[in-house]
């Protein structure tokens, strides 16, 4: 099981997720990336915590959570976002903070 409602985000550990990640400006439209730009989803226990659980580089727009990438984490509440650096130096979180869930398994 994998969800994202609002951009918080639930799964049950160790299984697999994917979802889009769209680049807009204030207006809605897309914005187009280089192929310099890098987009980076990081999560930490809590959006203060100065240890990274997880950190993925997203390809092609499209943020890829593999099952070797939760099998080892704790169950609950995480905090995640997603950060675009333009090869210029420009920096935007995209995804600002947001909730991200892991569930407990039955199966594993």
């Amino acid at each position: 099981m994998f969800s994202v409602q609002d951009n918080n985000i639930a799964m049950i550990r160790g299984d697999s997720g994917i979802f889009k990640i769209d680049v807009t400006d204030v207006a809605g439209n897309a914005v187009a990336l280089d192929d310099n730009d890098v987009l980076t989803f990081t999560l930490r226990r809590a959006t203060r915590s100065p240890t990274i659980v997880l950190q993925k580089t997203i390809t092609d727009g499209m943020l890829t959570i593999h099952p070797a990438d939760t099998e080892k984490m704790e169950f609950g509440m995480y905090a995640y976002d997603v950060e675009l650096k333009r090869i210029n130096g420009f920096v935007d979180t995209i995804i600002p903070p947001h909730k991200f869930q892991l569930l407990e398994e039955v199966t594993y």
